[in-house]
């Protein structure tokens, strides 16, 4: 299994009058392969967490384990854990630094210690991945690229570390719809063909829903709900008090649900919504 955490706590400022308990006694399991997001309010505890997976924040009271690593021990190998878990934090375009691409790329192997031909041949597996031609862009600046092309770029620095667990921090903030769909898309395949296990924070619940296998959600530090997207998303009322949105087709097919219409299958995206009603009107009972 990929993420263990037993009665995980954090409290920030302990011992003092402004002590805030962040992670309340979390127990979970995220299992290798899994594409899952964590969402909750501002304050709810899930950036807290996540910091926690690759040792951001180091372990106060409760057990964590990344693979085989025990996260809590008090001697922890962040190098190894931090080539396992690759962070992409918000607009990670603003971590770009250096001349060129593939320098940038570059950085995070070079760091581990892999050889000169080894690093090569991952920063052009990486730029690959995140579907830039490694000869036409090498030599270019990172900051010469588009947004989305500098954000291609930054995934890419980290995927040539090689990762287990890829955790993103509002992977598609600032980004047009075109380049929202197309990291999406780029995160879905790596989780799909490279088993990538993918975690991932956003606000955008439509976003959320129609790509995770599984939601996670936070409120005051602690895990209030761990569903499949649609179990989760019938739970209007719930959802909208903890000002969370209902995503657009959610409230669709619940809709149709409470006029007796249940549509087959893990039906989430507007295309595989409009299939299944078509299926119906065809005649092929739900």
């Amino acid at each position: 299994m990929s993420i263990v955490a037993k009665e995980l706590t954090f409290v920030y400022n302990p011992n003092t009058p402004f002590a805030k308990k962040a992670v309340d006694s979390v127990s979970l399991t995220i299992n290798d392969g899994e594409f899952v997001a964590i969402v909750g309010h501002t304050g709810s505890g899930k950036t807290t967490f996540l910091q926690h997976l690759n040792a951001l924040i180091r372990v106060q009271s409760g057990q964590l384990y990344v693979n085989d690593i025990d996260v809590s021990a008090k001697k922890v190998d962040l190098k190894r854990l931090r080539g396992l878990v690759g962070m992409v934090f918000q607009y990670p375009e603003y971590q770009l630094f250096a001349d060129t691409v593939e320098q940038d790329v570059a950085f995070g192997p070079k760091n581990l210690g892999v050889d000169k031909d080894e690093v090569e041949a991952r920063v052009k597996n990486a730029l690959t991945l995140v579907g830039m031609d490694y000869e036409s862009c090498k030599n270019k600046s990172p900051f010469d690229l588009s947004g989305g092309e500098k954000r291609r770029v930054a995934l890419a620095g980290v995927l040539a570390m090689r990762p287990k667990v890829l955790v993103l921090d509002e992977p598609t903030a600032g980004l047009d719809p075109e380049g929202k769909r197309e990291i999406l898309s780029l995160v879905k395949k790596l989780n799909v063909e490279q088993g990538i296990t993918v975690i991932m924070v956003s606000h955008d619940m439509n976003e959320v829903y129609e790509n995770v296998n599984r939601i996670i959600v936070f409120k005051d530090g602690k895990v209030l709900y761990d569903l499949p997207p649609q179990q989760l998303f019938e739970k209007e009322d719930e959802i909208e008090q903890m000002n969370l949105e209902v995503p657009f087709m959610a409230q669709f097919t619940n809709q149709l649900k409470r006029r007796g219409i249940t549509l087959k299958g893990d039906v989430r995206t507007v295309d595989q919504v409009f299939e299944a009603v078509q299926a119906l009107k065809e005649g092929d009972v739900c």
